[in-house]
Formats: structure tokens, sequence, C-alpha cells
């Protein structure tokens, strides 16, 4: 975790390696914080970042970026594949909002 000597003195920015390399080198990844509603130090969200790399359920290890912008993602892609032009955007299910609160895999 590098957050002090290459990052930007005026924006609030860090570079993160989650992933380790098995062969030759992993490249860092640059986070740039734009809006901080928690009020936490920067340590704290530096590690819910590092944290976050972990708890994605396709892989066992690290991934490179935290796992619910790898979330976002995939539901942009099924969204994108399922709605479009001339085409109606997915419906939720009528059940979805009564149930209990729990992670739904895409």
């Amino acid at each position: 975790m590098i957050d002090s000597c290459v990052t930007d003195k005026d924006v609030y920015e860090f570079y993160l390696v989650s992933v380790a390399a098995k062969q030759g080198m992993s490249t860092p990844t640059r986070f740039t914080v734009l809006y901080d509603s928690i009020g936490t130090s920067p340590d704290q969200i530096e590690h819910l970042t590092y944290k976050l790399c972990h708890t994605y359920y396709n892989v066992s290890g690290a991934i490179k970026e935290p796992s619910c912008i790898r979330y976002a993602h995939r539901l942009a892609a099924l969204v994108g594949e399922r709605g479009g032009k001339n085409k109606a955007p997915p419906v939720i299910h009528s059940d979805f909002e009564k149930n209990d609160p729990c992670l739904y895999f895409i």
C-alpha cells in the first residue's frame, strides 16, 4: 500500500497491490477517494478496500478491485445484454424486497 511520495498531495488517493503474483509482477491499482461519507481515517479506508478485494465469491483468493465494484460491473453487463435497443430492461422479481436481506449472486 502506497499513500505518499508518488500520490498527489491535493487529492486523496492510494495505490494497492492486493493480488500476489505467481509469476512475474503484480500491477498496483490506483484508488481515488472522491467523497468520504464515513469520516474514518485513511488507514481504515485503505484496510477496508484491501479486505473487500478478498470477498469475491468466484475466486478463492484476492482480485484486483474490491468485490462490490466487480459485482456492479457484472450487473451492468447483465442489464446491457438483456436490455438494450427495442428491449425492455429485466424486471425484478416481486418477492425480492419481501425476503430477508441476503446476497443475491449475479
